[in-house]
């Protein structure tokens, strides 16, 4: 049970993969991150700790993570703590979360995970590069489903196994590249550089420069645009033959989706 005392203002738990800081002071939201003492990294909120701008490559081979600054490392372990020291120097990954626990309860927590967030900020670079919207869709929500589960403890139920195969067999097989970044203080950072063989980024296939005998035309594009068009007046259409039915539906509202389609009718 929780007893007033003198030690420590909240309560820490951490792994390799990062720390968590919660309960006592830190659950009362009139307190901040600033009460925290980092453990895997500085306080970047703190204008006397000086901390330098840094460049950092990573670099991942089929969804795997297997270098960092032209470092390759046959540890995964080595190369997460590498991670952590690069990422805690610049108090990346640090975040205040309302969560909604198992149980309906939410409550309130400070995390820290520098490698893991320097390692997300890559890999996510490396997907919107490589794969196509629809994929991205996809992986977007059954990541979110996936984190859920994993929040629940059912890491190995039907579910979780059923999303982690469509992930790590049809999406991080692609994932291949190195990425650059500048770091500056907590999750203030720049981009500078995406490297990959297999993208479906392709600036000569979409340029906005003058280039010869582009794939995609300013012809084509009038014409794909002439498509999208055709779907947004089958649309107004269809609304307005069942204007009548929406406004028996939805009273006032009706008429007001009725003048923003040009009808008349009040």
């Amino acid at each position: 049970p929780y007893k007033m005392g003198t030690e420590k203002a909240y309560s820490t738990d951490a792994n390799v993969l990062g720390a968590t800081h919660e309960a006592k002071d830190l659950e009362l939201l009139d307190k901040g991150m600033r009460i925290v003492e980092p453990i895997m990294g500085v306080a970047f909120w703190k204008p006397e700790v000086a901390i330098a701008p840094e460049e950092v490559s990573v670099t991942f081979e089929s969804g795997v993570p297997v270098a960092v600054n032209g470092k390759r490392y046959d540890s995964l372990l080595e190369l997460f703590l590498e991670c952590n020291r690069i990422g805690g120097r610049h108090g990346l990954g640090m975040s205040d979360q309302i969560e909604n626990r198992v149980i309906e309860a939410k409550s309130r927590g400070i995390y820290e995970a520098p490698g893991m967030a320097l390692l997300h900020l890559v890999y996510e670079r490396l997907l919107s590069a490589i794969h196509n919207e629809n994929t991205l869709d996809l992986y977007f929500t059954m990541g979110r489903r996936l984190g859920r589960l994993l929040y629940e403890g059912k890491w190995f139920d039907p579910e979780g196994l059923m999303l982690k195969d469509g992930l790590t067999r049809w999406v991080a097989p692609s994932v291949s590249g190195t990425v650059t970044f500048e770091l500056r203080r907590g999750d203030d950072y720049t981009l500078v550089k995406t490297e990959a063989e297999h993208m479906s980024y392709a600036p000569d296939k979409l340029s906005m420069e003058r280039v010869e005998e582009p794939p995609f035309t300013p012809e084509d594009r009038i014409g794909a645009l002439e498509m999208l068009n055709l779907a947004v007046g089958d649309n107004r259409d269809l609304l307005l033959h069942h204007l009548a039915s929406v406004r028996r539906l939805a009273s006032g509202v009706g008429a007001q989706i009725g003048g923003l389609l040009g009808d008349g009718e009040e």
